[in-house]
């Protein structure tokens, strides 16, 4: 079997997959379960927390406001675009009030995420908030860890914690340096790709 192939194998399990309460719900007539963008040619693997409205809408993962504001940054640190990465999320499926993601909902996906990464088998994988760093590191605290590079060993790759691009989260300061702001932080995180 090619890798497009298990690919879309595993998308349609994914869209199957009731395993949790939030598989399958349905908002406004869409399935609340959203697989990645498809991109098998990309050796970097973005992965964030879960799909908010717009993503199930139109059952493409990170389009939203925080997609929005990622493929700006790229664009504008790195002169990529979003076709540049594999998009993927640590929970496939909408949470109501979008709100964070169980340990038990992380825990159901985690084997479309360790499958996504063996078939897409990136060299970086960038994770986007709390919830993906501790899925793929089993760490906690991105305040503490943005922007190092760390090996994950559950996975066998090696990770870029970044803060998750949200646009309301944009203009808070980070605990650990009081004189940036998270956005100033992305940005210079974001940079550090060019080293892998």
């Amino acid at each position: 079997m090619t890798k497009a192939e298990r690919l879309m194998e595993l998308k349609s399990e994914c869209l199957a997959c009731r395993k949790c309460s939030i598989g399958g719900k349905k908002y406004d007539g869409n399935i609340g379960n959203v697989f990645s963008n498809m991109c098998l040619k990309a050796r970097i693997m973005v992965v964030g927390q879960n799909p908010g409205s717009v993503e199930v809408e139109k059952g493409v993962p990170f389009i939203g406001p925080s997609g929005k504001f990622f493929d700006k940054a790229v664009k504008d640190v790195l002169g990529l675009d979003r076709s540049s990465f594999y998009i993927s999320n640590c929970v496939h499926c909408f949470t109501r009030g979008n709100r964070t993601p169980t340990n038990d909902e992380i825990e159901n996906c985690q084997p479309f995420l360790e499958r996504e990464i063996k078939i897409v088998d990136p060299i970086l994988v960038i994770t986007l908030g709390n919830p993906s760093l501790f899925q793929l590191t089993g760490r906690n605290g991105i305040s503490k860890v943005h922007g190092q590079l760390i090996q994950s060993l559950r996975y066998k790759v090696v990770v870029l914690p970044l803060y998750h691009p949200s646009p309301l989260n944009m203009n808070r300061t980070g605990s650990s340096d009081s004189t940036k702001t998270i956005k100033d932080m992305f940005y210079e995180d974001l940079a550090k790709i060019g080293e892998v």
